[in-house]
Parts: structure tokens; C-alpha cells; sequence
């Protein structure tokens, strides 16, 4: 098993526990890549290691910077764990 397990459900709508078990990844990037851009799904990558949530929220914004934008911030800035 990889390092980074994906959990994935439709908002309203979890199975629970390994029943939103997607699959498992070695880096986020592999993770985020794999999980489909709909508007109603809800995803959370885990850390295998040490069972801490790395990134989670609505797929469809999966791309989009966590920390936010300030004004100072170029378009061009990406994401980076």
C-alpha cells in the first residue's frame, strides 16, 4: 500500500470509514491527479504514516491553493505540499 490514501464520496452521502476508500498513491500530486472534478464530490488524502488528513474539500476545486490568495500573489503561483 502507498503512502497516501484517498477517500472519496458525494457530499450528503458518505458510506463511511474504508467504504470511501478510493485507492492509495506515493505522492498527493498522484492522488489529486486521479480523482474526478465534480462539483458534488468530497475527497480527503491521508497520510498511511501518520493518519493526518494532508488535503481535503470539494473536488472540483482540488487545483486551487489552500493556503488562499493575497494580492501579492501572481496567477501563475502553484500548490505545492
Amino acid at each position: 500500500m502507498n503512502r497516501y490514501l484517498l477517500f472519496t464520496y458525494y457530499v450528503g452521502r458518505p458510506l463511511g470509514g474504508m467504504k470511501d476508500y478510493l485507492d492509495s498513491f506515493e505522492t498527493v500530486e498522484e492522488a489529486l491527479d486521479n480523482l474526478l472534478a465534480e462539483p458534488d464530490r468530497y475527497y480527503q488524502i491521508v497520510d498511511r504514516e501518520t493518519l493526518q488528513i494532508i488535503r481535503e474539500g470539494l473536488a472540483i476545486f482540488k487545483d486551487v491553493c489552500p493556503g488562499g490568495y493575497t494580492s501579492d500573489q501572481s496567477p501563475t503561483d502553484t500548490w505545492e505540499p
